[in-house]
């Protein structure tokens, strides 16, 4: 059975986003009504996998007279990656680092490193990668795709070590351990090509950079483990509706919904919280036509609450829809600054196959 990821939740499970450069979207001024579904469309879900910081690093190293004097980390960064081990050449990612979340432990060296001979923070607040074209290597594969630093585009290669895949690993969710390295020259991006440091041969042209990633993706176990279940003496409201729908029927779930809204036990619950948590279990299912009703349903009430946007284009996409999916993500786009983004080029990406990084900026 494919299985479903989703950030939005994350937000609330894994800690690491919130500064101002994380937060940063181009607003929706991008046209992006040039994109058409390409066909044929090939998305499993269930291989699309969310970073979790807490097991994740990005560490970053240069020299001077050779030696290699400046070390740093990022800490401000987000990714999405499609991984099946058993099909590796359709791997891809998206990765976005936070310009002010690079420091070399420096406070004096940190300032102008995201000043405006290095990363120009002020303006550039955002490095994007998306790769997906992959070379099959000894250890792994190489993963080429287009880098974004400031105003630059170019295309670089990533050597990924083979990526470990545990199956309900941690709480029921399937976890992936991925490790890879590339080294870039910082006159190529325009780095510190002026100044002071472009006048000292000493210091190096190459930037190496290290990661390990470990990525997650939610389960049908992990999902019914938190809602298939009684709470405080009663079943949970979201597998009442759940397993009526499976058992009976959409219909027949949907009339046990408003008897349940209307019930002493249960009419004081957050429904569009509900709503949308009900969609989302049944996207993991893969009943994705069936979950698009109660998104429908919780914008009907509400027709600005984010969670059931922000699903929605999955849904779509889950159902097999793919050119109502391509125009929900088009109008996501135009939704307010959020942290989460990786997962919409990457979608974007994924159903076009020509969603371009000039449009992030």
């Amino acid at each position: 059975m494919s299985r479903f990821i989703w950030l939005i939740p994350a937000i609330l499970i894994f800690q690491g986003c919130g500064s101002p450069g994380e937060n940063y979207v181009p607003g929706g001024a991008s046209n992006l009504d040039s994109l058409k579904v390409k066909l044929p469309v090939e998305i499993n879900m269930g291989n699309r996998y969310q970073i979790d910081k807490d097991g994740s690093y990005i560490i970053f190293e240069t020299t001077i007279g050779g030696f290699p004097a400046i070390r740093g980390s990022v800490k401000s960064y987000q990714a999405t990656m499609f991984y099946d081990p058993e099909n590796i050449k359709n791997t891809s990612a998206t990765l976005r680092i936070a310009s002010e979340g690079f420091t070399s432990a420096h406070d004096k060296r940190d300032v102008e490193l995201q000043g405006g001979n290095f990363l120009n923070t002020a303006r550039f607040p955002a490095i994007w990668f998306q790769g997906s074209k992959v070379k099959i290597t000894e250890n792994g594969f190489d993963l080429t795709g287009n880098l974004n630093i400031k105003d630059i585009i170019r295309s670089v290669t990533i050597q990924v070590k083979k990526p470990s895949v545990m199956r309900s690993a941690k709480n029921n969710l399937d976890m992936m351990m991925v490790k890879g390295s590339f080294t870039l020259n910082r006159n190529d991006f325009g780095l510190g090509i002026e100044g002071d440091w472009a006048a000292d041969p000493m210091f190096g042209e190459d930037i190496k950079i290290d990661f390990n990633f470990m990525g997650v993706s939610y389960t049908i176990d992990y999902l019914k483990a938190n809602f298939v279940h009684k709470a405080e003496g009663k079943e949970h409201a979201i597998g009442l509706v759940y397993n009526e729908l499976k058992t009976n029927g959409l219909e027949s779930s949907l009339k046990l919904m408003q008897t349940l809204r209307k019930s002493d036990r249960y009419k004081s619950e957050d429904w569009l919280k509900h709503l949308a948590d009900i969609g989302w279990i049944l996207l993991v299912d893969e009943l994705g036509k069936e979950s698009l009703t109660f998104f429908e349903i919780a914008l009907e009430e509400d027709p600005n609450h984010l969670t059931s946007l922000l699903r929605m284009g999955d849904a779509y996409v889950v159902a097999g829809d793919y050119e109502r999916a391509l125009a929900h993500y088009r109008e996501e786009w135009k939704l307010p600054a959020r942290s989460t983004f990786t997962h919409l080029p990457h979608m974007l990406n994924a159903i076009s196959g020509a969603f371009e990084l000039k449009n992030m900026q």
